[in-house]
């Protein structure tokens, strides 16, 4: 259920905002949510890595790949692959560090 919500919140939030929306939607719902520390930095992390792989993946095949190849080509990767799954695990990363930080901080107010 958490991983539905923030997927569905994230996207929500992204829609009309910047990209550091996402960590906040993970910290604000796993401080709600998490039953756990490994849990909510897991469901944070696969939740946005999700979402912004289905993004990237959108976003790639909508504009033939181009955008992502220019991109591609000022960081000196050599295929869009790799840095449409470096993005992933960037937004995922951010995003699991912020769930759990989100648990701990519950866990320091009861």
């Amino acid at each position: 259920m958490l991983y539905v919500l923030i997927i569905l919140f994230s996207a929500i939030a992204q829609y009309f905002g910047p990209w550091w929306l996402m960590p906040i939607v993970c910290f604000v719902l796993c401080l709600w949510k998490a039953d756990a520390a490994l849990k909510a930095f897991g469901v944070a992390f696969f939740a946005a890595a999700t979402l912004w792989l289905g993004y990237a993946s959108y976003q790639h095949f909508v504009n033939e790949g181009l955008i992502g190849q220019k991109v591609a080509d000022i960081f000196k990767i050599p295929n869009v692959l790799v840095l449409v799954v470096i993005t992933t695990l960037i937004g995922g990363i951010v995003s699991g560090f912020a769930g759990m930080a989100g648990y701990y901080c519950r866990r320091a107010l009861v």
